[in-house]
């Protein structure tokens, strides 16, 4: 299934950036893009593959879904316009990642984008060959624990978990990134949820020794994993906590 996916969207690249007609088929000849999934590929990592262009066609091999995939990502790179026609140059290359886990930080608190967007953002970062996209949200989320946080025009659970399927398709997964102690101006705004300030007049930190902050705070993190099942992670924010300690009296 993710070798077939693998290979429309390899048609769909050729068309849309290069115009090239290209169709799934079980026939092989000069002009064939020949995609093959072996068990081991001798001296290439996981997530890599091999590369071959020659007069007798182009060829990609891996061993797992995500080298084939990638191996794709690079083709589509490496083809030229040739007057009315494309190439590709004659080459071998193999390649396989040195890290095997890529993440990008996505900064979402300051603006809502689209589903739409954010699945070519997904995309576009599949052709980079990142496979983490940690995801700060804030309050672009709708919490079900707390839907209070969550601003108008927030991604439900369903839309996240829409969008965690749609990234693992292209070897991606969402990590959701939803602040800890500081960095919580989203949450500690609301009045009924004042009272967990480290200082009454900031709404920006969290008092880690006040009763309930940490109940508040896991049900978030909770929502979050919820949203985005089938992720290996979440990230927790725990920046910026310029204000830990100052709320304290001394006895």
């Amino acid at each position: 299934q993710g070798d077939e996916f693998t290979a429309n969207e390899l048609i769909h690249g050729l068309r849309n950036e290069w115009n090239i007609r290209a169709t799934l088929s079980n026939k092989k000849n000069n002009n064939s893009i020949v995609l093959k999934h072996v068990k081991k590929l001798e001296g290439v990592n996981a997530q890599g593959y091999q590369l071959s262009v020659s007069k007798n066609g182009i060829m990609i091999t891996a061993a797992d879904e995500a080298g084939l995939f990638y191996g794709t990502q690079t083709l589509l790179q490496l083809v030229q316009k040739d007057n009315n026609s494309f190439k590709v140059i004659g080459l071998q290359i193999i390649d396989y990642p040195d890290i095997a886990k890529r993440a990008i930080h996505y900064d979402t608190k300051h603006h809502q984008d689209k589903i739409e967007y954010v699945k070519t953002f997904i995309k576009e970062l599949a052709r980079y060959k990142i496979n983490i996209l940690v995801w700060e949200w804030e309050d672009k989320f709708a919490y079900p624990s707390h839907p209070e946080i969550g601003a108008p025009g927030a991604f439900t659970p369903q839309e996240i978990q829409g969008l965690t399927e749609y990234a693992r398709q292209y070897h991606i997964q969402i990590a959701p990134l939803v602040q800890g102690l500081g960095h919580a101006s989203f949450i500690l705004k609301w009045q009924q949820f004042a009272q967990y300030r480290e200082i009454p007049a900031s709404n920006f930190e969290f008092c880690p020794l006040k009763e309930g902050s940490y109940g508040l705070l896991f049900d978030l993190w909770k929502d979050a994993m919820d949203a985005t099942k089938g992720s290996e992670y979440i990230h927790i924010g725990s920046d910026e906590t310029f204000e830990l300690g100052q709320g304290q009296t001394k006895d």
